[in-house]
């Protein structure tokens, strides 16, 4: 697993947010298109965009399972989410690449929000066959609460480290972590590293408010965070950039925000895999 790579396609590069279960096939496309030569083992993951988080906000199924008035929006956000998964597997069989779809409501289990189980032999095994595994951010089921959310982001960290993983990709719709909210601030400045040195600068950066489900930018500092920390490279990248993300893959420089892995930090690594 030394070469295995993890790619995570945000929710907001591959749909509109601002339109419920509206895929944007183009970037879908285009994203497909950069994977199409791409040989070495590669895991992807996308984002729920517009196909999950409405539901989950609307039913605040995020904060737990309260009541049976709930269980409709359980049901609406694992229809829609396998619709977008379905369109983005469309998009790579036509490219002769072959996804095989795994839910991680069927092998994640929470408990007070902490992952508690995971099995991940099967996705190791898609892997070896040559497969490619194609995961998305999902409701789980928490023994405590009920129910909680498994967000994209932290199923990259935690498959990352799971697996062993040489880096995690985390595309979005922004150039990487910047100064200030980039959407609110035309002159917030770009971060390009991130390192053991300044990652609180950049954790106090990436606060503030999101009308993500999922915590938005935050939430991917948290994770990248966390895998530098154990020894996984980490970039925050723009999916949206012409060939941003071929060009990474193949391990050339773009605009991005690089976390570093941390020095002696792959004992570590195998201590959190077995926490996650």
């Amino acid at each position: 697993m030394d070469q295995l790579t993890i790619l995570k396609l945000g929710g907001s590069a591959i749909t509109d947010k601002a339109r419920e279960c509206t895929p944007d096939i183009p970037a879908i496309q285009r994203i497909a298109d950069q994977l199409r030569d791409y040989n070495l083992p590669l895991i992807l993951l996308h984002g729920g965009g517009s196909y999950a988080h409405p539901f989950v906000t609307r039913s605040s199924i995020d904060r737990g399972l309260r009541d049976r008035s709930q269980l409709r929006s359980i049901a609406e956000t694992e229809f829609y989410l396998s619709q977008l998964t379905r369109i983005i597997c469309a998009s790579l069989l036509l490219r002769n690449k072959l996804p095989v779809p795994f839910h991680p409501m069927s092998f994640v289990t929470f408990d007070e929000g902490k992952v508690k189980r995971v099995l991940l032999d099967p996705i190791r095994k898609a892997l070896r066959a040559g497969l490619l595994p194609l995961l998305h951010g999902d409701l789980v089921f928490d023994e405590s609460q009920g129910i909680g959310v498994l967000s994209g982001d932290r199923l990259a960290s935690l498959i990352g480290l799971r697996l062993g993983a040489s880096r995690v990709l985390l595309g979005s719709d922004v150039d990487g972590v910047y100064s200030e909210n980039p959407k609110t601030f035309p002159n917030a400045t770009l971060i390009p590293e991130v390192t053991s040195e300044n990652f609180r600068l950049v954790l106090d950066a990436s606060r503030g408010p999101s009308g993500d489900a999922t915590g938005g930018m935050g939430e991917k500092v948290r994770q990248a965070l966390r895998l530098a920390k154990n020894g996984c490279e980490c970039y925050i990248f723009n999916l949206r950039e012409k060939n941003a993300l071929s060009r990474l893959l193949e391990r050339d420089r773009i605009n991005g925000t690089r976390f570093v892995p941390w020095k002696n930090s792959r004992k570590s690594s195998r201590r959190s895999r077995r926490q996650a």
